[in-house]
C-alpha cells in the first residue's frame, strides 16, 4: 500500500497555520503523491493563492524550495513494505541531504512541533493535572524501553521539588513498587505508543489502588488513556511510520518542563529550599580552586 507522506507530514500541523497555509495543506495532502507532477503555477491556480504564497509555505515546513519538496515526496513515496526497511527518523529527511541540510529540517521540525504543541496544550488540562500533583505526598515515573529514558529526565527533574520522587527501571520492580501506592501518590506514565502491555498492566493495578495517574503517550484511543486521570497526547511525524518517539521525546520532555516549573512554584519557599539543599549536597561533586 502506498504511503500519503504528505498526510503523515502535514495532518497534526494544521492548527499551527493560517487559513492559507492550511488551504495549501489541504490541496497537498488531497493531492498526495502526485504533487509530483504538479508546477507551481498550476498549483497556484488550483488553490487560489500566489505562487511565492506557496514557496514561503514549502519553505516554512522546512524544505530549501519547492524543488527540494517534490524530491522528498518522490523519496517518500514508496510502498509501507518497501519504507518498512528503511531507515526512518524524520520524514522529510533522506539519503541525499547533507548533514547541514539534515540540521536544518531537524531543527525546523523542533520547532514546528512544539509551535504545535503551544496551540494543542488545553489549560484546563494542565490545571487538572497540577490539581492531582499539588495534593500528592509522592510523585513517580515509569516507562519501559525509550519511555524510561523519558520517565528517567523526568524523575531527575522532580527531584529538585520538595516531593518525594521515585524512579524504578525495571518491569518486575515496578510491578512490585505499585503494589505500595494508593490515593495519596500520584504516578506518571510514559508509553508512545499507548500499546506497551508492561506499561498497560502498571495502569490496572495503579487504578485498583486508586492512584493519580498522568500518562503521556501519542496514541488516545487507547486503553492507557482510558485508565488515566489525565492525558497529554502528543503527535509528531515519525509516529505516523514507526512506534519510536524520536521527535516525540522533544515535545513530552517540553511538557514535563512546563508542568515542573508549575509545581515549583506553587510552593516556591519549599521548594526553593529543596533546591538548595541539593545544589549542596551536589557541591562535594565539584573541583575547588
Amino acid at each position: 500500500m502506498a504511503v500519503n507522506y504528505l498526510e503523515k507530514l502535514l495532518r497534526n500541523r494544521l492548527k499551527g497555520f493560517s487559513e492559507a497555509e492550511k488551504n495549501i495543506a489541504e490541496h497537498f495532502i488531497s493531492l498526495g503523491n502526485a504533487v509530483v507532477n504538479k508546477t507551481l503555477s498550476e498549483l497556484s491556480n488550483d488553490i487560489g493563492v500566489s505562487e511565492s504564497t506557496i514557496f514561503k509555505f514549502v519553505k516554512k515546513i522546512g524544505f530549501e524550495g519547492f524543488q527540494d519538496f517534490k524530491i522528498s515526496v518522490a523519496s517518500n513515496s514508496r510502498t509501507s513494505e518497501e519504507r518498512s526497511h528503511e531507515i526512518v527518523v524524520f520524514a522529510d529527511i533522506s539519503s541525499s541531504d547533507s548533514a547541514y541540510v539534515i540540521a536544518q529540517k531537524i531543527v525546523n521540525s523542533n520547532k514546528f512541533l512544539l509551535e504545535n504543541l503551544l496551540h494543542s496544550l488545553n489549560e484546563d488540562q494542565l490545571n487538572q493535572a497540577l490539581k492531582l500533583i499539588y495534593p500528592s505526598k509522592s510523585v513517580h515515573f515509569f516507562g519501559q524501553g525509550a519511555s524510561s529514558v523519558i520517565a528517567l529526565d523526568s524523575y531527575h527533574k522532580f527531584l529538585r521539588t520538595k516531593l518525594p520522587c521515585n524512579y524504578v527501571a525495571d518491569y518486575h520492580m515496578q510491578l512490585s513498587h505499585v503494589t505500595k501506592l494508593g490515593t495519596d501518590d500520584c504516578v506518571f506514565l510514559f508509553s508512545h505508543s499507548g500499546e506497551t502491555i508492561e506499561t498497560i498492566e502498571i495502569a490496572k493495578i495503579l487504578r485498583e489502588n486508586q492512584v493519580k495517574i498522568i500518562t503521556l503517550t501519542g496514541n488516545d484511543n487507547s486503553e492507557l488513556v482510558k485508565l488515566s486521570d489525565v492525558s497529554f497526547v502528543v503527535y509528531s511525524e515519525e509516529s505516523a511510520f514507526r512506534s519510536e518517539s524520536l521527535t516525540a521525546r522533544i515535545l513530552y520532555l517540553t511538557i514535563i518542563d512546563i508542568i515542573y516549573v508549575a509545581v515549583m512554584y506553587h510552593d516556591e519557599a519549599k521548594n526553593k529550599h529543596s533546591l538548595e539543599s541539593i545544589r549542596k549536597a551536589l557541591m562535594i561533586t565539584k573541583t575547588r580552586g
